[in-house]
C-alpha cells in the first residue's frame, strides 16, 4: 500500500460538487492542499471529524483534533491512520433548469381547479459541506447538478405549485395577470423551497420564473376565462361577479315571471344592499316601478362541490330544496360564502340542521 503524502481535488469539470480522494491510508506529515472555493473534510467510520478551508496544510494532530481521539495519533513522526477524505467544491453552479408539466391549482377566486405548465432556472451553492456530505451523499463517492436536480425536482414542483395559488389570493391576481408577475412569484417559490435545500445545506440562488402557460382545453381553465370576461363586463355595470349569480339563480327560481316576483326570491336569495341597489336602479331605468325600499338584508349562500366541479352560489332556501332532491347529502362538500375552507355538509351548521330535519336516524331492527 503507497505512502500518501499529498492529498489534493484537481477539479476538471465544473459540475461537479462532490469529490472523495481515492487512498483511505493517510499520513501524518502529509500535504494537504485544498483550493479556494473548496472544503476538505475527514471521515472516520461514517463520523465527521475534521474539516479544513482553502490552502495548504500540513496534517498532523493538533490540526485533527477530532481523530486523534478517535484512532489515538501519535504527535510525532510519520503515523498511518485510516480515514475517508472529502472534497466539496462551494463554487457556485448557475443555469440550472426546473420545469412542471400537468400541474393543478385551485383557482383561489372562482375555486376551480385549472392545469399549468411552467419552467425557469435556478442556481445552488453548497453552504454547508459537512451536512450536504452527511445528508445527500452517504456512500455514493460523487455527486453533481444533476444530482440536485434530481433530489429537489418534486421539492420544486410542489413550491411552485403553493406559491402560485398563494400569490393569486394574496395579491388578487388572475390567471391573465400572471405573465406581469414572474418576479414576484419567483421570489415567493425561493422563500419557500429554500426551507427544502436548508436541509442539505445547500444555497439557493437566483431562481426565476421563464414562462407559465396553461392548457387551453382544460375545462378548468375555459371556466375560469369566462368568469374573467364576464367579471371585467359585470364591473363596468358595477355589478360584481357574484351579485350576478345570485341573480341568475334568483331569475330561474322566479321563472322569469316578472320584476316584482323577481326581487321577492331575490331577498330570499340573500342578495346584498348593494345589489339591492343596483336592481332599483336598474328597474328605474327601464320605467318601471320597483316595490323594493330600503336595503336587502345579507344572508348566507354557498358553493356546492358536484362531480368534481363547483356550483353555485346558492341561498339556504335553495340548498334545503337540493337537500329534499337528495343532490346535497351529509357527505357532499360546501363552501360557505366568505368562509375559508370547503367542509362537509354535515359540519355546516345552518346545512346541518335542515339535514338533521330531513333525514332521520336509521330506524330500529325488526322483531
Amino acid at each position: 500500500m503507497p505512502i500518501i503524502k499529498s492529498i489534493h481535488w484537481e477539479q476538471d469539470n465544473p459540475e461537479e460538487l462532490v469529490y472523495k480522494f481515492p487512498f483511505n491510508n493517510i499520513t501524518l506529515g502529509s500535504i494537504l492542499t485544498v483550493n479556494e472555493s473548496q472544503e476538505a473534510f475527514f471521515f472516520k467510520n461514517g463520523t465527521l471529524c475534521d474539516s479544513f478551508v482553502s490552502g495548504r496544510h500540513t496534517l498532523s494532530s493538533a490540526n485533527l483534533p477530532v481523530l486523534q481521539k478517535l484512532v489515538n495519533l501519535a504527535s510525532g513522526g510519520e503515523t498511518t491512520f485510516m480515514a475517508e477524505v472529502w472534497f466539496i467544491s462551494k463554487l457556485e453552479k448557475r443555469n440550472m433548469f426546473w420545469g412542471t408539466g400537468g400541474l393543478r391549482i385551485i383557482d383561489p377566486y372562482f375555486q376551480i381547479p385549472i392545469k399549468l405548465s411552467s419552467r425557469g432556472q435556478y442556481g445552488i451553492r453548497i453552504s454547508d459541506g459537512g451536512v450536504f456530505l452527511k445528508k445527500l451523499i452517504g456512500t455514493i463517492g460523487f455527486g453533481d447538478t444533476s444530482l440536485i436536480e434530481d433530489q429537489f425536482r418534486i421539492d420544486v414542483v410542489e413550491s411552485v405549485k403553493v406559491s402560485i395559488a398563494k400569490y393569486m389570493k394574496e395579491n388578487e391576481v388572475n390567471i391573465n395577470e400572471l405573465g406581469s408577475e414572474y418576479r414576484g412569484l419567483a421570489k415567493e417559490t425561493a422563500k419557500n423551497l429554500q426551507l427544502a435545500f436548508d436541509e442539505y445545506g445547500v444555497e439557493l440562488l437566483n431562481f426565476n420564473i421563464e414562462d407559465i402557460s396553461f392548457d387551453e382545453n382544460d375545462k378548468g381553465y375555459q371556466t375560469v376565462m369566462e368568469g374573467i370576461a364576464e367579471q371585467a363586463r359585470l364591473s363596468k355595470l358595477g355589478v360584481s361577479y357574484l351579485q350576478q349569480k345570485q341573480l341568475d339563480i334568483a331569475q330561474t327560481a322566479a321563472g322569469n315571471e316578472g320584476a316584482g316576483n323577481f326581487m321577492g326570491i331575490g331577498m330570499g336569495l340573500g342578495v346584498g344592499n348593494n345589489l339591492g341597489e343596483v336592481v332599483g336602479n336598474s328597474i328605474k331605468q327601464s320605467g318601471l316601478t320597483s316595490p323594493l325600499t330600503g336595503g336587502i338584508p345579507q344572508l348566507p349562500s354557498y358553493y356546492v362541490a358536484k362531480g368534481g366541479q363547483t356550483t353555485g352560489p346558492y341561498s339556504i332556501d335553495i340548498i334545503q330544496s337540493m337537500i329534499q332532491q337528495k343532490e346535497i347529502t351529509a357527505t357532499t362538500y360546501v363552501y360557505k360564502v366568505g368562509g375559508q375552507a370547503w367542509i362537509l355538509a354535515s359540519e355546516e351548521p345552518d346545512i346541518s340542521k335542515i339535514l338533521s330535519l330531513m333525514m332521520p336516524p336509521p330506524p330500529p331492527p325488526a322483531l
